[in-house]
């Protein structure tokens, strides 16, 4: 157990290493914050221009806009760990980790486990600081555990089916399609709902609803 934790940690620190010196997954790092900060400051005053100019107002929705961020959050955090996982198969690194102490367990803790554990604490974070609606700190975990589930999912999706990163970002365009579900909650009466149920977002948007 001591050998698995030790190797988890000396493998997370080689690749924060990667990621520091990789602009495109550095700018991850930040990323759900600042699209925090645009949902926060930007969708109100969004809704003022629609109320004045169009009497239409968005805050009916901003529960659903909510879910958006809080899946956005452990989505955009999971390509870095898909992307490191997709460039250590590409260059064999895997292969070698795998005939050490430091395969296994200990490789996918430190890949996927520990930043997939650190995307969950960002959105709780954003959850807190940048909702539109009030949302109750039961709701907050629960939608956030849903979120970094679909989260591990999609890492794992792309660094399986990808052959390069080139396809890993494609691959992660398409996940978009899991927002469906999130959308069905709102929009799908019941009970064709529920066909949207195998998707984590449609049990996100009942919590949030």
């Amino acid at each position: 157990m001591k050998t698995t934790i030790t190797a988890t940690g000396k493998l997370f620190k080689i690749g924060l290493r990667q990621v520091l010196r990789d602009g495109m997954l550095f700018a991850m790092l930040p990323a759900p914050f600042l699209t925090g900060v645009l949902f926060k400051f930007g969708i109100p005053l969004l809704d003022a221009l629609l109320k004045r100019e169009l009497s239409f107002s968005l805050e009916p929705w901003f529960g659903l806009i909510d879910g958006l961020l809080l899946y956005m959050t452990p989505l955009l955090l999971a390509m870095i760990p898909s992307f490191l996982l997709l460039e250590e198969r590409d260059e064999g690194i895997a292969d070698f980790y795998r005939i050490t102490p430091a395969g296994g367990l200990a490789y996918y803790m430190a890949r996927l486990g520990l930043p997939m554990l650190w995307a969950f604490a960002c959105s709780i974070v954003v959850g807190a600081l940048f909702t539109l609606t009030v949302v109750s700190p039961v709701v907050l975990v629960a939608a956030c555990l849903i979120c970094t589930a679909a989260g591990i999912i999609m890492a794992l999706g792309i660094s399986h089916f990808a052959k390069n990163r080139v396809e890993g970002l494609a691959l992660s365009k398409l996940t978009g399609l899991s927002l469906l579900g999130l959308l069905a909650a709102w929009f799908v009466p019941a009970p064709y709902a529920w066909l949207f149920g195998v998707m984590p977002s449609y049990w996100l948007g009942v919590l949030l609803k």
